[in-house]
């Protein structure tokens, strides 16, 4: 290894040592939003505090992943309790990631824009992903900062600016990919599944029954009321059943909205490989669920952020496979 290859070697870990210490920090705050947004909390008027006692956490305290893990040792300094170690897991999530976007989007050939805008998409990703795994709900403020980034990014990338040189789709594909799995999730989310709830469900189906055997019993002369009346009572009992029922959803808005601001950066072929993976995983974590608890429902915007980061990556590998994997090869017929 020559001189010039050895040093451009150590200039691009420098690059990327620079990059995780700084995605590391940007981590740091991204486990604030994660614990505060869902609470309604204001994200610069109070200082990092204990959950459990409330204490200030001093600023040498706060030094990323290296004070939960050698200062603190995963316990407050107030109270001894444990802290969780959903904080340096997102520290170095956060830090780790970045340095693949830099990894695989090279600043001097892409320029600088695409890594740090991919960068700050992957941070929302995070964002959304670990508060709604939390409780089950998407902040909308941090939606709209994600489908911000994607139109700066989309804008720069067109042909006029050409500030992004590389690694974007065209406006067109953009707009496109923003309605190809949105407009799929509204219409299962909001109008099949519950139309398939409607039809499927046990107390509907028995209210059903109930009034029809009720109308059976009007129609014709019964001198025994007690049988009427005690349709009547059960028929009561179930809609009052019925009424104090959830709404049924497939999909939840966040969801929709997600994979909208998502399929701005992706383009229509990488948010179809975003869904697909997002689905199949989240289908794994299901069957894993239920095989340990009863309950059914869950967060799907956990998964669906794993499908999209693995777009972000792989997307266009994958899509080239698929393509070569359905094309057929074309041999000549000899006589």
């Amino acid at each position: 290894m020559d001189n010039v290859m050895l040093m451009g070697l150590i200039g691009q870990i420098a690059v990327y040592i620079v990059v995780f210490i700084f995605g590391i920090c940007i981590g740091s705050f991204l486990n604030v939003c994660i614990f505060r947004l869902p609470a309604g909390e204001s994200l610069t008027k109070k200082n990092s505090h204990c959950m459990t006692c409330g204490a200030e956490i001093k600023r040498y305290d706060l030094i990323p992943i290296i004070s939960w893990l050698f200062v603190l040792k995963g316990k407050c300094r107030s109270c001894g309790e444990k802290i969780s170690g959903r904080y340096p897991l997102v520290e170095f999530l956060n830090g780790i990631l970045y340095v693949f976007v830099f990894m695989k989007f090279d600043m001097f050939s892409t320029g600088a824009m695409l890594p740090i805008l991919t960068c700050l998409f992957i941070s929302t990703l995070i964002v959304i992903g670990f508060e709604d795994y939390d409780t089950q709900e998407m902040t909308v403020g941090v939606l709209i900062v994600m489908a911000v980034i994607n139109v700066i990014a989309a804008v720069l990338a067109l042909p006029q600016i050409n500030v992004i040189r590389w690694g974007m789709v065209s406006l067109k594909e953009s707009l496109i990919g923003a309605a190809a799995i949105s407009v799929p999730f509204l219409l299962i989310g909001f109008v099949l599944t519950p139309l398939f709830a409607l039809f499927t469900d046990e107390d509907r189906s028995a209210a059903r029954k109930l009034r029809k055997r009720l109308k059976e019993l009007n129609s014709v002369s019964v001198k025994d009321k007690r049988e009427i009346q005690k349709v009547e009572t059960e028929l009561a009992r179930v809609e009052a059943e019925i009424k104090e029922q959830p709404p049924v959803f497939g999909f939840g808005m966040g969801d929709v909205v997600l994979m909208a601001a998502a399929g701005i950066y992706l383009g229509w072929k990488r948010s179809i490989v975003a869904a697909g993976a997002g689905i199949l995983i989240g289908a794994v974590y299901g069957l894993i669920q239920k095989k340990r608890s009863s309950e059914s429902q869950f967060a799907f915007g956990p998964w669906l952020a794993i499908g999209i980061a693995i777009a972000i990556f792989f997307g266009n590998e994958i899509v080239d496979w698929y393509s070569k994997l359905l094309t057929f090869p074309i041999t000549e017929m000899t006589a």
